[in-house]
């Protein structure tokens, strides 16, 4: 999967401009608050139709503008693509090809790109929600079924909570209990079993960058240890916290609170890891995320780097060049330190200028 082309129109603060990518390495360097991180931005909101840095569409509007435009030419398999969003403070268009799409969920697995940012360190010492978004976005991409479980969960879960606040009586939510428990039971079954894949694939990258010093190992957290009976076993549960969760006015129990715990060598990553070692594995499950959507799309999607070679060590460094050199990268940094074929952009005030190829 190759970008072809990036159009934006008072996308933050990115000066209106196409922006023409070259198959592999683009590294684009300046200095901090430039535009480098906003044109990352602006191409994996294409991935998923929504940034991966504010939930608010309207934050990435120019402060001067009512409105902005993505406009993205790709080749996916050698044809070639066109995504285009038409955002303003209070509504999302997105044409695929020139036909809109009905639903904004409906972007998701079109193009591939995986985004890696040194936030996503949050990834080892973060909340639980940053791991279950990490499970989920990977999903959503290799499977519409998951991404519509996904939807229904949500909305029942939405539904439930709004009873809760409402203090309905324990009968009223026979209905949405039963739904609860189904697609929950949908998303504990495809997430405990993309962890045994995330596992063996991590793992294999994680022992080449840690020249085979330590191994990597993923434990699925949920409400149940094995697969047999899970609705009811759910169901079971949603009653015995009936009580407590109407006095919280939302559901406490469920797979919306999931975890999954990382293992260096058996010993717990967020707790006992060294701040190496954490780069370290984020970089794995990064490099595996890349791996998984690779065999789904059938081929590599695009790889976006911000600012993480800083990050790592030099011998990280060469492994991460080496693993993606024969794919589209397109890389950000504050000094331009290459000694590797590339197309090097300039990226000043909003502008980024193509200075070599």
């Amino acid at each position: 999967m190759e970008i072809e082309c990036l159009k934006v129109v008072n996308f933050r603060n990115l000066a209106t401009q196409t922006i023409n990518f070259n198959k592999g390495l683009n590294v684009l360097f300046g200095k901090n608050a430039q535009g480098k991180t906003n044109t990352l931005e602006a191409i994996y909101t294409a991935t998923l139709g929504r940034s991966p840095r504010t939930r608010k569409d309207a934050e990435m509007i120019n402060f001067s503008s009512a409105s902005l435009e993505i406009d993205l030419t790709y080749r996916h398999k050698s044809v070639k693509h066109n995504l285009k969003f038409d955002i303003t403070k209070k509504s999302k268009t997105i044409t695929l090809n020139q036909t809109k799409l009905a639903k904004i969920s409906d972007v998701i697995g079109n193009f591939g790109s995986v985004y890696f940012s040194p936030n996503e360190l949050e990834l080892i010492r973060g909340s639980p929600s940053f791991r279950r978004r990490f499970i989920d976005v990977i999903n959503c991409q290799m499977s519409k079924n998951y991404l519509i479980t996904l939807k229904q969960f949500q909305k029942v879960l939405n539904q439930r909570n709004a009873l809760l606040k409402n203090l309905a009586s324990e009968k009223e939510f026979e209905v949405w209990d039963s739904q609860l428990a189904k697609f929950a039971t949908k998303l504990y079954l495809s997430r405990k079993h993309f962890c045994k894949e995330l596992e063996s694939v991590a793992n294999k990258i994680h022992q080449d960058l840690t020249s085979n010093a330590e191994s990597l190992k993923i434990i699925y957290q949920s409400f149940s240890l094995d697969e047999q009976n899970l609705e009811e076993i759910y169901l079971e549960n949603l009653k015995k916290n009936f009580e407590k969760d109407k006095m919280l006015g939302y559901t406490n129990f469920g797979v919306q609170n999931d975890d999954f715990l990382i293992l260096i060598n058996n010993i717990d990553a967020r707790k006992n890891g060294s701040q190496g070692q954490q780069r370290t594995l984020t970089l794995s499950l990064k490099l595996a995320e890349l791996e998984l959507l690779k065999n789904e799309y059938q081929e590599c999607p695009v790889l976006l780097l911000d600012d993480v070679l800083s990050e790592l060590d030099e011998f990280r460094r060469k492994k991460l060049v080496e693993k993606v050199k024969d794919i589209q990268c397109i890389l950000t940094c504050t000094e331009f330190e290459f000694d590797m074929p590339c197309a090097k952009f300039k990226v000043e005030n909003g502008v980024v200028l193509q200075i070599s190829q």
